[in-house]
């Protein structure tokens, strides 16, 4: 599990766990403490997490059988590129080309090192001035 801003910079990092681990029960194992009015926004994975005092901004699932109704789906529209955000921060921890490929080295130590070391790299990019948008156009000179 991973929390970022809208920065895409990576704030905390959980545990690693298995892919065989729901997101719900990680959830439940290592709980987040947010502050108080803060808005998470979380996956369909996550239904039935709900933090005290936070705001929870979550998709809206198509029920079975069924079709979502017209507010559900804008609500859905206009939540997309604020989660795509999250997407970004979790393409970017793979650039570390161990992180994405199956690592066949055994220990668990091995595995959250290379995690962390991922997750750093990343946000050293991020807060990188190579990556920072200029403020205002270069200026022309003329010679």
């Amino acid at each position: 599990m991973t929390l970022s801003d809208d920065t895409q910079y990576l704030h905390d990092l959980s545990p690693t766990e298995s892919g065989r681990v729901h997101d719900k029960k990680m959830v439940d194992l290592y709980p987040l403490c947010l502050p108080v009015g803060s808005v998470l926004r979380q996956d369909l994975g996550f239904l039935g997490h709900r933090p005290p005092g936070v705001l929870i901004e979550m998709p809206h699932k198509k029920p079975p059988k069924g079709e979502l109704i017209f507010s559900q789906l804008l609500y859905n529209q206009l939540l997309s590129p604020l989660r795509v955000v999250i997407e970004h921060v979790h393409s970017g921890i793979k650039r570390l080309r161990m992180v994405r490929d199956k690592l066949r080295l055994r220990g668990d130590w091995f595995r959250d090192t290379v995690m962390v070391v991922a997750c750093g790299q990343h946000n050293l990019r991020v807060r990188s001035q190579h990556r920072a948008y200029l403020t205002h156009a270069p200026a022309n000179l003329d010679k």
